[in-house]
């Protein structure tokens, strides 16, 4: 069963990553090899960020995501996603339980509780300032490859982060939801993508994407989240007949040099979210 998993998965790399580099869709087929029927480790307790002290998780499925200090806590967070995918897994009302424990490697109690407080996070964030829970299990850092769906023996059933891949994102909802594991899904994510190029720290840019509905019936906007305060989207109007066009702005400001990548995501009451993608580099000056 493990190995048509592992094959299942391996099959499943092109699509993850299909405009990734060849050293990229190595990384994340060298975590499936590793990680699919690995057991996640846990100590007896552990101190989330609001206080508490929980147990190592005894739900049927439960997801864990790490992530280690360096960056922007926030952007590789992307707490309002997990309550937009959370949201997707309750709706699929399983009969098992289905948990969500973040695991934050950042000293930074107070950045961590404002994040929480502001995207209004409800699901534990583990502070592992100390490495305690790393140590245990040496997680990948690479955003691709730091989530996992473990079941309830907290053996490794799948590996790759829902909340930046459409295809991974169907594949938990997928096995959360009792479906067949082995077929792979043929869905995926609109998305559109803007490079702002080389710009100086602090610099505001903004970009216009003009879109059209191309549905038969009118599209009614629920939300639009970024991943990140350093970015900013704004959509033109929140009801959107037929055939007619709309504009999505997404404005980013930052001072940190390096590159960079973003992105905001619009809901909708009707359809399927549409993601914009916005990346660059920094300047050190």
């Amino acid at each position: 069963m493990k190995s048509f998993r592992i094959l299942a998965l391996m099959l499943l790399v092109l699509a993850i990553v299909p405009s990734c580099k060849k050293s990229e869709r190595d990384v994340y087929a060298e975590a499936v090899e590793e990680w699919i029927g690995k057991e996640i480790l846990f100590p007896d307790s552990m101190m989330t960020v609001t206080g508490e002290m929980i147990a190592p998780p005894t739900a049927d499925f439960t997801i864990v995501s790490y992530y280690d200090s360096t960056g922007c806590t926030g952007c590789r967070m992307k707490l309002p996603f997990w309550n937009e995918f959370m949201n997707k897994v309750d709706s699929l009302k399983p009969s098992r339980n289905v948990a969500l424990v973040m695991i934050a490697g950042s000293p930074d109690k107070k950045e961590l509780s404002y994040l929480i407080k502001r995207d209004a996070f409800s699901y534990p964030v583990v502070m592992d300032a100390d490495g305690k829970v790393n140590g245990l299990n040496r997680f990948p850092v690479d955003n691709q490859c730091n989530t996992f769906l473990i079941a309830s023996g907290h053996k490794v059933l799948l590996i790759g982060n829902p909340v930046i891949n459409r295809k991974i994102s169907d594949e938990y909802l997928r096995i959360i939801g009792g479906g067949d594991t082995g077929e792979l899904s043929e869905g995926g994510l609109m998305t559109y993508e803007h490079d702002f190029g080389l710009i100086t720290p602090g610099e505001r840019v903004s970009h216009i994407f003009t879109l059209k509905n191309e549905i038969g019936d009118t599209l009614k906007v629920r939300k639009i989240i970024s991943s990140c305060d350093c970015t900013v989207g704004t959509v033109s109007t929140i009801t959107i007949p037929p055939k007619s066009d709309y504009t999505v702005t997404v404005t980013f400001n930052d001072t940190m040099p390096g590159d960079f990548y973003r992105t905001v995501n619009l809901f909708f009451e009707n359809q399927n979210e549409i993601q914009f993608e916005l990346s660059g580099e920094i300047s050190a000056q």
